[in-house]
């Protein structure tokens, strides 16, 4: 039995020497392999890291739905009308900003929105929307391309075919002054590319005319609206011309003198359409008292009759400035029809400065009003007149009366605040550009994409928020992923070695 225990000792060792002779002749020792196993690992676990971040890149690039914007008003982000414009694109858009992307998001940071909300466009647009960043300055062939433009670096070009539209910084940020400095305050980038995306995609182009006989207010932002839209406001002298046949809207702006009667016959003409009917007109009054019988009288036919003063609010509760009645009234909505795509978090509209009409016709309905505490204050009022006096409750501000047959019929509405249709189109969270286009779209028949976006505000809390974002996941990523790697990848070599 010793002799075998002798034997097998024996040969263990002869095996071990063999082992390490061979081990020396291969140059491969224990400690060496450990050190290969090691360094394998750890490029492994680099390799892994590295391949995280290029797939997490990639994967938020191609579905935008795995990126997230955490800012508070979701300013970095699209709405869910861009989405829809973005997804129902059937043409090859590009949007090219004139300078590279670095330079544009160092002007301002409202700057970086806009790329952003041009690259989520981008990524739900199914390949049909490009964003080029392309340097004007060094591209002198653009200017070419564009003779008939007055390029800077900081326009952007949304571009479908044939057709673009040329984006100034002032359409893609709102301004203000402070002493000589200029600054943003808001950003309307998403309404704007929105918008250009829409006009040079679609093949519908709706003319409207706008009467300026005798009109004492200016409807520039009433005309940027609606050709946002692909709205052609088109101006004409209903006294010395005559409607054109291909419109289907009329709007009498703000008139400070009575229409004559041939230019009245003109508008019941048009509104009879030779019996078919299936026309509009708009009346937008003015704010100041004029003698207007003969307009007063086609609003009669039409069962509204025009009150003598403007309309106040005494309820604080939807007086948006503080002491003032006739100003910025949030009005309410009497009337179901208009607003059927309102949801419960759309404010209404606002309104300022507003003529009102009473209601005498089956055909004629109040579409938006003032609250139980309103009423109106006549013209003619001394300074020691008391608002109880004339507190007649529920002022109608917005009316309708139609006429016509079982083919069709032809509206008159009644807007008594031309600041309604202008300069509160702009007013951010309130919905008059939303019921503007939603009477416009109906009675011209539209059922195109329509952006009624507000601006948005980037506030100091968005700004910080921004910034940490990268920091933030970098820091996850270097200080927490990549750690969870090694150990785990050591912790596996580990768990080998002491198996063997």
């Amino acid at each position: 039995m010793s002799d075998i225990n002798i034997n097998e000792e024996t040969e263990k060792k002869s095996d071990t020497k063999k082992s390490n002779k061979s081990a020396k002749k291969s140059g491969m020792t224990r400690k060496s392999k450990r050190r290969i196993i090691s360094i394998v690992s750890i490029c492994l676990v680099i390799i892994a890291a590295v391949l995280l971040n290029v797939i997490s890149s990639v994967l938020t690039d191609r579905f935008a739905v795995l990126t997230a914007d955490i800012t508070s008003n979701g300013s970095f982000n699209i709405s869910e009308a861009s989405l829809k414009i973005a997804q129902s694109l059937k043409k090859k858009v590009s949007i090219t900003f004139l300078t590279d992307k670095t330079s544009y998001e160092a002007y301002d940071t409202y700057c970086k929105q806009a790329t952003s909300i041009a690259d989520q466009l981008k990524k739900n647009s199914n390949g049909l929307l490009t964003v080029e960043y392309t340097d004007l300055l060094k591209n002198p062939n653009i200017e070419n391309e564009y003779q008939d433009e007055e390029l800077t670096v900081t326009d952007v070009i949304v571009k479908c075919g044939e057709k673009y539209n040329l984006l100034k910084v002032e359409d893609m940020f709102n301004f203000d002054v402070y002493g000589e400095y200029q600054y943003i305050t808001s950003s309307k980038a998403e309404a704007a590319l929105d918008s250009a995306i829409v006009k040079v995609t679609s093949d519908v182009e709706t003319k409207v005319a706008i009467l300026t006989d005798k009109s004492g207010d200016s409807y520039s932002t009433l005309e940027t609206v609606l050709a946002s839209n692909n709205y052609v406001l088109t101006p004409i002298s209903i006294e010395s011309e005559e409607i054109p046949a291909d419109v289907n809207t009329v709007i009498a702006w703000a008139p400070t003198e009575d229409y004559s009667e041939k230019a009245i016959k003109k508008l019941k003409t048009f509104l009879q359409n030779n019996g078919k009917y299936d026309k509009s007109l708009i009346f937008a009054a003015y704010r100041y008292e004029v003698e207007c019988p003969r307009i007063t009288a086609l609003l009669k036919e039409y069962g509204m009759i025009l009150e003598d003063g403007l309309a106040f609010e005494t309820d604080t509760s939807r007086m948006m400035s503080q002491n003032d009645a006739y100003r910025n009234i949030a009005a309410v909505f009497d009337s179901e029809q208009y607003i059927s795509n309102y949801t419960d978090d759309d404010l209404p509209v606002l309104v300022s400065m507003s003529r009102a009409v009473s209601i005498s016709g089956d055909n004629t309905e109040a579409l938006v009003q003032y609250s139980s505490q309103s009423g109106i204050c006549p013209y003619s009022a001394g300074e020691d007149w008391v608002w109880e006096d004339y507190a007649i409750g529920n002022v109608t501000v917005v009316a309708q009366g139609i006429t016509g047959n079982e083919d069709g019929v032809s509206r008159l509405i009644f807007v008594g605040s031309t600041q309604m249709l202008n300069d509160q189109l702009t007013q951010t969270g309130f919905t008059n550009r939303k019921y503007l286009f939603n009477i416009m779209n109906e009675i011209n028949h539209r059922e195109d994409n329509t952006v009624y976006l507000d601006d948005k505000i980037i506030t100091e809390y968005d700004l910080s928020t921004v910034s940490t974002q990268a920091t933030t996941l970098t820091g996850v990523i270097i200080y927490a992923v990549i750690p969870v790697l090694i150990l785990g990848a050591g912790l596996c070599v580990f768990i080998i070695r002491r198996k063997k």
